[in-house]
This record gives C-alpha cells, structure tokens and sequence, in this order.
C-alpha cells in the first residue's frame, strides 16, 4: 500500500509496515509512522545495499533483510515509533506531559507563594494550547503563537499591565527550562516586550489615619494590630510574617529572623523589632509556644498551622471597611509607610535600605515616592520668604 507523504485522507492506525523496496537508487526498507507533531503518516527508510555486498547470493541477502523488516514491525506493532528515540526525542512529548514535569520539579525549589503563582499560570497556558491542538508539544510553540497566547492573556482575559509582565516572565522561566532539559530548542517569549509599568495601587497612610486604625485593633483584632507594627515597624512582608516561627525571635537580640527559604529575596535577614513589638509578645504569652510554632496562626496566636495567605488580608479589608477606608490603603501600604516615615525622620537611606530588604537604594527610592497627604500643608507652613 503507498501513502503519499502529504496525504490528505485520515488516518486511523499509527504505522505502515516495513517492506522492501527497489529504485534506481538501490534497495531500501520503507514504513510509515505518524508524525507525532503533524498528525501525518510521514515515510522513514533504511538503506540496505551493503546487506546485498555483503552477501554472494541474493537470496541470502534477502533472508537477513527479511529478518530485519520482521523485527521492525515487531517493534511498531508494541508502539515503537523513531521519533521518540535519540537526542531529539524529547521534542516530541506533549506539552501537557512537560508541564506536569516543571511543576514537579519547581515544588521542590519554590516557596509554596512563588508556586501557586506558576500553578495559575501553567494552568492558564496549558488550557489555552489544549484547546488548539491536545497534542501540542513545547517544541511547536513558536514566537507567533507566543504572540497570540499573550494577546489572549492581555485582551480575553483583561488583566492588568503588571500580571501581564508577571505572566511574560513566568513564561521565559518555563520556556528556559524547557530549553534546558531539551523539550525545546528556543525560548519564544524572549522577544515580546513587557507593557509599561504602572503605578502602584497603593497609598500611604497618614499619622491620624493609623490613630484611628490603632484604636479599632485595640477593640476589635489585637492580633492584626501586631500584624501591622511587623509590616510598618519591621518592614517585614505580609507573607513573610506568615512564615515566622517562635524560634525565629530573639529578645535578647531585638529582632526577628527572616530565613532565606522564606523571604521574597532568598536571603536570610534580621528585622528589628519595637519595644512595643516585644511588649505584646511578652504581655500575650507568644513565646511561651513550643519553638518549632509559627508565631501567627489564623487564631493570630502561635500555632502548629501557618495561617492562610489570605488570612490577614481578609480581616484588613474588614477593618478598612469599618472605617470607611478608601481600597488603595492595604496592608501592604504600612510597610511602604514605614519606609517612608523612617527616611523623612532622618535614618540614613542605606539604614533603611537594609532594614526594607531591598538590593540597593534604587528600589527604596521607590518606594518613598509615594504621594505625601501632608505635603500641601508642609509646603504652605514652611515655605522660606521669597
């Protein structure tokens, strides 16, 4: 039977068997695999024309060829198909089976934030390509179709220009370990620009409004009021202060241990802590916990159970409601005060750079340029004489 290579007509089995064939050429075995890529019956062929040097009578010759075409379709009626042997063999696999590959692996590297972010992702990207082509490979995903999914992200699925760039970047980091571990030969998302990054929705909270903010903790969640001196006095992030343990505080030092494996940055540091920081702890009983305890469960007291990522939020989000807060003062917003106040206070800004865990004082700079409520105020009052 002979299948042309660009044939149209479906086909439903997956290989052609192994004959042998004469031309002008010579003698070769011929059959018919599909192309795990294209879908098509694409020909492979085996020269055999030494078989026939080899031999002084033909039909001996084709004795030992017959027995290689038996153990050729021998192998094809198991499943043998040559495109998934050799070097290039892993540039046939399907993306899907890729995917569930780099999550198994980055599991073990990532803190358990950093991997719901590429579980969004991964997900995301492998339904959009399912529904194209369910046998879609890393290898097939070229800078055009990087395109199309990007502009899917950024039009379909109306996300911002930051989630946008995050998701660019999630998809170099996959692409180069699909690179590396030869599911692919090229990274298509290194050539799409990221958008231009916008503002941070977040504003700074000034003095009367923490006042106000202290007085409702005091009432209402005394454990989220210790939540916000760790973020504006220590500048430790939210899902930083999640990951503390009893261990992690040191009195006698006045400061917090943030561990590599649970900081933003990888790197271990020490967060200062206030007096009034070490007060509660004490007053409360927090470090009468077992060690190995994290400081603030959901209850907002030490627990064998990290507390939620959504945990503080929520209960933030409640506060700010019942003090009718505009959304743009989030959590997040005390740490960027912090920082703010202890520049305009006189610390030195290589001081709190350290402090605020940034790599140099560029980022610092930053985050300090949010809007000043007072400056208005402070510019009418003090303004020299002209």
């Amino acid at each position: 039977m002979t299948v042309q290579k660009d044939s149209k007509l479906q086909i439903d089995f997956n290989f052609i068997p192994a004959v042998l064939h004469k031309s002008k050429d010579g003698y070769r075995i011929e059959y018919y695999v599909i192309n795990p890529v294209t879908l098509k019956m694409t020909r492979q062929r085996l020269r055999v024309d030494k078989i026939f040097k080899a031999y002084k009578r033909k039909r001996d010759a084709l004795i030992h060829i017959d027995g290689i075409i038996e153990g050729i379709n021998a192998k094809l009626r198991t499943g043998y198909n040559p495109f998934f042997e050799g070097e290039d063999s892993r540039l046939y696999e399907k993306l899907t089976s890729v995917a569930e590959k780099f999550i198994t692996e980055k599991k073990k590297e990532l803190r358990p934030d950093t991997m719901r972010s590429y579980s969004s992702f991964v997900t995301m990207f492998i339904g959009y390509f399912n529904r194209l082509n369910q046998n879609q490979t890393a290898s097939m995903v070229n800078k055009s179709l990087a395109v199309k999914y990007m502009d899917y992200v950024y039009t379909e699925r109306n996300v911002s220009n930051r989630t946008y760039n995050n998701h660019i970047k999630m998809a170099r980091v996959f692409f180069n370990w699909c690179v590396e571990k030869c599911y692919a030969k090229e990274n298509p998302f290194n050539q799409i620009k990221p958008k231009r990054k916008e503002e941070k929705k977040r504003i700074l909270i000034p003095a009367e409004t923490r006042k106000e903010m202290r007085d409702w903790l005091t009432e209402h969640n005394k454990g989220l009021m210790l939540v916000s001196w760790l973020v504006y006095y220590s500048l430790i992030r939210p899902a930083e202060i999640r990951r503390i343990k009893i261990a992690d505080v040191s009195l006698k030092n006045h400061c917090i241990a943030i561990r590599g494996d649970n900081a933003k940055n990888h790197h271990t540091r020490y967060a200062t802590i206030t007096e009034e920081i070490e007060r509660f702890l004490v007053e409360n009983n927090y470090l009468n916990a077992p060690m190995n305890q994290y400081l603030i469960g959901n209850t907002y007291r030490p627990s064998d159970t990290m507390a939620s990522h959504t945990h503080f939020q929520k209960h933030w989000i409640q506060m700010r409601k019942a003090l009718d807060l505009p959304k743009e003062m989030q959590l997040y917003s005390l740490r960027d005060t912090g920082i703010t106040e202890m520049l305009k206070s006189g610390i030195p800004d290589l001081t709190v750079m350290q402090h605020a865990d940034h790599s140099d004082l560029s980022i610092t700079s930053i985050y300090a340029k949010h809007a000043d409520p007072n400056l208005i105020n402070t510019i009418r009052n003090n303004v020299p004489a002209f």
